[in-house]
């Protein structure tokens, strides 16, 4: 992906720099410092640094753009991106299918977007607590059982708890927009089978909310002031 960033907004910059530099595989880590150079490079007048546009990056520009700042929700907590240590971060299957729509003509950009988002899916709708709640709507009976499916348990950071349980979300919302966006029901592998369908998705949404309404008081103790 080689896209003239000039004309988009700053998150959008930083969402293209971030699918390139990791070359379109959610598993690598991007520094901010890598972030910030490559988004400067591409456009030095929105990133420079004030009086020195063409030859320092101002990396106050990006942090605002990253995390929460005057009450507005950043990268990361829109859940484009992950932070996974200290100024280091990692694009989000929903990230990239959202870098993936801002340049729909790469036909290998969205392959790449395609094939992390059908994973991620195909993790959550395979998952046998969710599979045992298609069964057997009474179930999940056990919190514990819910944190297996979000991957959080007694003694994680409120904050881990609150990002794991949204990650499930937007990574579904992602998965129908994608849908959307192609005109489609269904994501089909190379060979033709179908992978998953809106309605699998759409199931799994429900079983979300189910889970956060079932299981709220538990998550008020593990991560006060949680919201869906």
């Amino acid at each position: 992906m080689n896209m003239d960033a000039k004309g988009l907004g700053l998150k959008q910059q930083i969402l293209l720099a971030a699918a390139e530099l990791s070359g379109g595989d959610v598993r690598n880590t991007l520094t901010a410092e890598e972030l910030l150079v490559h988004a400067w490079k591409k456009d030095k007048h929105a990133w420079g640094l004030r009086g020195f546009e063409e030859f320092y990056p101002d990396s106050s520009k990006l942090f605002k753009e990253l995390d929460a700042h005057a009450g507005k929700q950043g990268m990361v907590g829109k859940g484009l991106l992950e932070k996974v240590h200290r100024r280091v971060f990692r694009i989000t299957p929903s990230g990239l299918a959202e870098a993936s729509m801002l340049c729909p003509a790469d036909a290998i950009v969205r392959e790449k977007a395609d094939r992390q988002l059908e994973q991620a899916i195909k993790e959550i709708i395979q998952h046998p607590v969710f599979t045992d709640w298609l069964r057997d709507p009474t179930r999940p009976k056990y919190f514990r059982e819910a944190g297996h499916f979000w991957g959080i348990a007694p003694g994680i950071p409120p904050k881990t708890v609150a990002d794991r349980i949204s990650a499930v979300e937007r990574t579904l919302t992602a998965a129908l927009k994608a849908l959307d966006a192609r005109g489609v029901n269904e994501f089909i592998e190379q060979r033709g089978r179908i992978l998953f369908e809106r309605k699998d998705v759409e199931r799994c949404m429900e079983f979300q909310r189910v889970l956060t309404d079932r299981f709220k008081r538990d998550l008020e103790l593990l991560a006060p002031g949680f919201e869906r």
